[in-house]
């Protein structure tokens, strides 16, 4: 049985409107560690502890030698997992000619599951009684940044950007103490909004922010 939540979100495209959106999240009170997947795959499976340990190790170090060597790797019924790049801190972000292979660095390891994956843990769920909301309600409400705060954050940033040159999401969040979610919905808010005084540069990955 997994524990839901609702949150409403403001449309960021639009935030003057005032329009919001309902999704509906799965609350985590903890996660499966891996000592725990191996003794409910031995229980379950004719594998031993040591064996099944050996196995996840071994896919482990192949699959980062094969992400190393190409990108991206598909596990049969699991998924596709591929690398995520950005220029390191410092690396110049006017020009991007400037930007070689020594100024990149591995942000992140990208997951998207199999089909099989989805419609397994899908059909797994699909009974009734398999979705419980949290105790607390199920509703998180509309988040509402106090303005002068908010003020102080772009305020922060300008200067981050004033001394580095351009700011990460990453590095938003860092500065502030928002999450990473947090900080990418008011950093897409932030270049719409004239005083905040920033400017989005780039797309997807390789964006960056920077002076207006």
């Amino acid at each position: 049985m997994l524990k839901y939540y609702k949150q409403e979100m403001r449309d960021l495209r639009e935030p003057k409107s005032g329009r919001v959106r309902e999704v509906y999240k799965v609350s985590l009170d903890r996660s499966v560690s891996g000592d725990e997947f191996m003794e409910y795959m031995t229980a379950h499976s004719p594998f031993t502890i040591g064996a099944t340990s050996d196995a996840c190790l071994t896919i482990a170090s192949f699959l980062g030698e094969l992400l190393a060597a190409h990108g991206s790797v598909t596990l049969p019924g699991i998924g596709t997992f591929s690398v995520g790049i950005r220029a390191k801190e410092g690396a110049a972000a006017d020009d991007e000619h400037d930007i070689n292979a020594r100024s990149l660095e591995v942000s992140h390891i990208n997951f998207r599951a199999s089909k099989a994956l989805r419609k397994d843990v899908g059909g797994r769920l699909s009974g009734s009684g398999s979705f419980q909301l949290d105790q607390y309600g199920g509703h998180v409400p509309l988040y509402e940044p106090d303005i002068a705060s908010r003020r102080e954050r772009f305020a922060k940033a300008n200067e981050y950007i004033a001394e580095h040159g351009y700011m990460r999401i990453a590095d938003y969040a860092s500065l502030t103490g928002l999450s990473y979610s947090a900080a990418q919905r008011e950093l897409s808010l932030a270049i719409k909004l004239d005083h905040s005084g920033l400017a989005a540069k780039g797309r997807g990955s390789h964006r960056v922010y920077v002076r207006d």
